[in-house]
């Protein structure tokens, strides 16, 4: 999915609101140093530091939402206890509605409690009951669905095995939805599939996929066939499986399979990715953006997530950064790949113009340059040379700007679509390989002069020389700061 039509989407998604059912819980984080085990036992001993208590479980959805600027609604079980003020407290701090959420004199908040060390986490202690509410609190959740799903763009099913989302539940809601044509988003538990049929989109992981089946999801076949059965089973409009470090394979009725990367940069911690991952993609869907888009948009804010500590959240500043820093490494080609890509966009009809140089320097020449390059076809690919191939060209101290971060650089100039480095003194093997239809320089050249006139002219393409803005070459520059 190219990056350029999901950067502007992101502010789309503060238009939604959605409405997130199901098991709620308190993630209380403790903090501290370990130096030493115990004397009292073959454990560390873990000197407090700090607490912390956030929202988790589908608590942690409705956050995710939340934090993107979307309405988020939150509906679940806690008990009449501390614990429960104090989650309503949290949820009414992040702007979360809270006014659905079903309190049970009779049923204890579910509480984890993790303790962390040096960012490691050393023990769990989990509180919590996993008996399905009783009738009556039953009733008086499903009455508060009905009445939250009024105005409502989406509605996810977060479902941890903690009692909340007995099948009753999730057939009252399913139900509700399909006469308000509504769209419901699972994020599964268990092996029962069949109890989401009628849900219009399920994000199981790999590991779910196949305890769901029992069919191995280690391949892409196994993938494929794990998905036809849970899509037999749920009659789903879309199936995400969300596959860890491997990304995500989506499904679709009659459509061919579709797979995405990872966009975790590094794995830091993989607590609430999941939630992440779905609460992004229903708020995206309830926004009005097609699956495979918010399908990238999810992937790439789960990628986010990971990299932090703990049930992190997203925000739409950090979602776009992601999205820009993607779009920069995809601009990124080797040049043997330049011959295929030559071939694909002459196949779309595209016209090539090839930019290069050392672009060692980046100044307001250059963009000038560039965007009047790119001004003359559809692409435009810029190819500059390595740093050995400068510093021979140019003599040393050149290059100014070394390599990776020149290519940050020029991967940053929205005229630039792709990107390519090269070793040798002239381009001409970048240029029989992409065989473009322009190869641009500045007028400070005559076309006999230009590298590789003859070669493009040969191919049916031209030079074209654009004027140069005055005093505004890299050589004047170094010249007038010595």
């Amino acid at each position: 999915m190219s990056t350029p039509y999901l950067y502007p989407l992101v502010a789309r998604l503060n238009h939604a609101h959605i409405v997130v059912v199901g098991d709620i819980i308190v993630d209380h984080y403790v903090r501290g140093i370990s130096e030493r085990i115990s004397p009292e036992a073959p454990v560390p001993v873990v000197l407090f530091e700090s607490e912390e208590s956030i929202p988790g479980g589908a608590a942690n959805v409705a956050r995710n939402i939340a934090s993107m600027g979307a309405h988020a609604s939150c509906i679940g079980v806690s008990g009449t206890d501390a614990d429960g003020d104090q989650l309503i407290k949290l949820l009414k701090n992040l702007s979360i509605e809270t006014g659905s959420l079903v309190r049970d004199a009779n049923r204890a908040t579910t509480v984890k409690t993790r303790v962390m060390a040096l960012n490691q986490q050393m023990i769990r202690l989990d509180r919590e009951t996993n008996a399905p509410v009783s009738p009556e609190t039953e009733a008086r959740l499903i009455e508060q669905i009905r009445d939250a799903m009024a105005g409502c763009h989406a509605v996810v099913l977060s479902d941890y095995a903690k009692g909340v989302l007995t099948p009753d539940v999730i057939a009252a809601t399913l139900d509700q939805a399909r006469r308000m044509h509504i769209p419901v988003l699972v994020d599964p538990k268990g092996r029962a599939y069949g109890r989401y049929r009628g849900a219009y989109a399920l994000t199981p992981n790999a590991r779910e996929a196949a305890d769901a089946t029992g069919i191995p999801t280690n391949t892409h076949d196994g993938l494929a066939a794990a998905a036809a059965e849970i899509m037999r089973q749920t009659e789903c409009q879309l199936l995400v499986i969300t596959r860890g470090a491997d990304g995500i394979a989506l499904f679709e009725p009659g459509a061919a399979p579709l797979f995405m990367p990872t966009e975790a940069l590094e794995v830091f911690d993989v607590t609430g990715a999941g939630d992440t991952f779905v609460g992004l993609l229903a708020t995206a869907i309830g926004a009005g953006i097609d699956h495979h888009k918010a399908a990238a948009l999810a992937n790439t804010a789960a990628g986010v997530v990971v990299g932090k500590s703990g049930a992190a959240v997203i925000s739409p500043d950090e979602l776009r950064a992601a999205l820009e820093e993607r779009a920069s490494k995809a601009k990124i080609v080797r040049p043997e790949e330049l011959g295929e890509l030559g071939e694909k966009l002459r196949a779309g009809g595209k016209r090539i113009v090839l930019a290069n140089g050392c672009f060692d320097f980046i100044h307001a020449g250059h963009i000038d340059f560039l965007q009047r390059a790119r001004a003359l076809g559809d692409v435009l690919v810029l190819a500059t040379n390595s740093d050995a191939a400068i510093t021979r060209l140019k003599g040393a101290p050149r290059p100014v700007i070394r390599r990776d971060q020149r290519l940050r650089l020029l991967a940053a100039i929205n005229e630039v679509d792709y990107l390519t480095v090269f070793e040798d003194d002239t381009p001409h093997e970048i240029i029989r390989a992409l065989q473009p239809d322009v190869l641009v320089k500045g007028k400070n050249y005559t076309t006999p002069e230009v590298e590789g006139h003859e070669i493009i002219s040969a191919q049916g393409g031209n030079v074209v020389l654009l004027d140069l803005i005055h005093e505004l070459s890299t050589g004047d520059i170094l010249k007038r700061d010595k």
